[in-house]
């Protein structure tokens, strides 16, 4: 038997949607740390200019990161933990879900392996729900190429940063600034599906 006994009863429903709006806040300064990025390359002389600008900039998306990582860890237990209630054996708990995504080269598997019980557990659900499953299991791949993608260029640029005559410095910032914007375009794909799925659900459970 379900524990719900209304939709509005989600525990993961309004992190979920603080969840959004900040990982919104994050690609729209993700866009603008992009565009600055490119001036460095195409404009030097414009990028010296706004140099302090992108400084403070930079401040705020390491502020902003920081904090969507924190509230995405929250809202991934709490909805692991509608999951259990809205499925009688879900396999993952939200302390399991947790470890899958924090843990180094555990995670390598235990993202996808997280992201793809997700995507089976509603594939035989029918209509809107199935769609949502497939959604969710044809962003694995994406997401997986952005965060490996950001993990290696980031290296360079650590690298780089050794280096200050490197010419090719500004090239691997715009590059890692894409990078990272993809991750958190996809990331944010990712996490309006399945607040989708699960209020779905949940609906369907008490109707």
């Amino acid at each position: 038997m379900t524990n719900f006994n209304a939709a509005g009863s989600l525990k993961s429903a309004a992190i979920g949607k603080f969840l959004v709006r900040v990982l919104w806040v994050v690609v729209g300064v993700g866009i603008v740390s992009t565009l600055f990025s490119l001036l460095a390359v195409i404009a030097q002389p414009v990028y010296q200019i706004l140099a302090s600008l992108d400084g403070v900039v930079s401040i705020v998306a390491l502020l902003t990161s920081v904090a969507s990582i924190i509230i995405f860890l929250i809202w991934l237990h709490r909805i692991h933990t509608d999951l259990k209630n809205l499925f009688q054996e879900y396999p993952i708990t939200p302390g399991g879900a947790i470890a899958r995504f924090l843990i180094p080269i555990y995670s390598l598997w235990g993202i996808a392996n997280t992201l793809s019980t997700f995507a089976d557990k509603f594939k035989p659900e029918g209509g809107d729900l199935t769609s949502a499953g497939e959604q969710v299991r044809s962003l694995i791949a994406p997401l997986y190429s952005f965060m490996i993608g950001s993990r290696a260029v980031n290296r360079v640029v650590f690298e780089a940063y050794k280096h200050p005559e490197d010419k090719f410095l500004p090239v691997w910032l715009l590059l890692s600034c894409f990078l990272d914007l993809g991750f958190t375009i996809v990331l944010l794909q990712l996490i309006k599906t399945m607040r989708t799925a699960v209020t779905q659900k949940a609906k369907r459970t008490v109707a």
